[in-house]
């Protein structure tokens, strides 16, 4: 099924890419090649759509929050997240209601990776370019992008298909779908952990603590640290 944009849902995807830019910049900037994921790069916004930016590989979150700072950016949340005891713990920088920017703590696996290929993303150059990408989006369809809007095909009924245009293994993707599907019945609920980092800390400080007490994620770190 094809779904054409009206001027109203062009003019917001513009604004949302014009906010991705301005936040993606300053790392950019800085040789940490940030990503935009989600609605923002596929382009099937709507009004309750994120601006989600991502740095794809464990970075100083000092630094990162200096390079924004610099630019005039400051988070008005700073979250630690874990979405099971498996999975990388990540920082979160929320901006405001709408935009946050991420990274993980400890280095990434090849499939946790993966999922912001399936979910679409773009780097600031190809957001520059105006390029939208196919992508995942929470109700399981595969989002194709057309001149006229976009076109949906429910992935669980085209594994192979959706594998195919989306340039992944058919046995990654039907991983992802199940995953992707207990989350959205689980909704919030099903994060792990999710934790304010006090002012006076860094994420990897409260890391750093939460290791000591923790020996799955000690293991996750000795696993995946540099």
């Amino acid at each position: 099924m094809e779904v054409e944009y009206d001027e109203a849902r062009w003019r917001l995807l513009r604004s949302l890419r014009a906010r991705a830019r301005e936040l993606m910049k300053p790392l950019a900037a800085r040789g940490l090649n940030p990503m935009v994921y989600g609605s923002v790069a596929r382009g099937d916004v709507d009004e309750e759509s994120d601006v989600d930016v991502f740095i794809p590989y464990p970075a100083s979150t000092a630094m990162v929050e200096l390079y924004l700072a610099e630019a005039g950016i400051r988070a008005s949340e700073r979250l630690l997240v874990q979405a099971t005891p498996g999975y990388v713990p990540k920082a979160y920088l929320v901006i405001d209601e709408y935009s946050s920017i991420s990274l993980p703590l400890l280095r990434m696996s090849e499939e946790e990776l993966g999922f912001y290929t399936l979910a679409g993303s773009l780097t600031l150059s190809g957001l520059e370019r105006d390029v939208r990408v196919p992508g995942i989006n929470k109700e399981l369809m595969l989002i194709i992008p057309t001149p006229r809007g976009h076109v949906e095909i429910p992935v669980e009924r085209n594994i192979e298909e959706a594998a195919k245009i989306l340039g992944v293994d058919p046995r990654i993707l039907r991983n992802r779908v199940r995953v992707l599907r207990r989350r959205r019945e689980a909704g919030r609920t099903g994060v792990y952990r999710e934790l304010a980092v006090p002012e006076d800390k860094t994420f990897e400080q409260l890391l750093e603590e939460l290791m000591d007490r923790d020996p799955a994620l000690r293991r996750r770190a000795r696993s995946t640290r540099f």
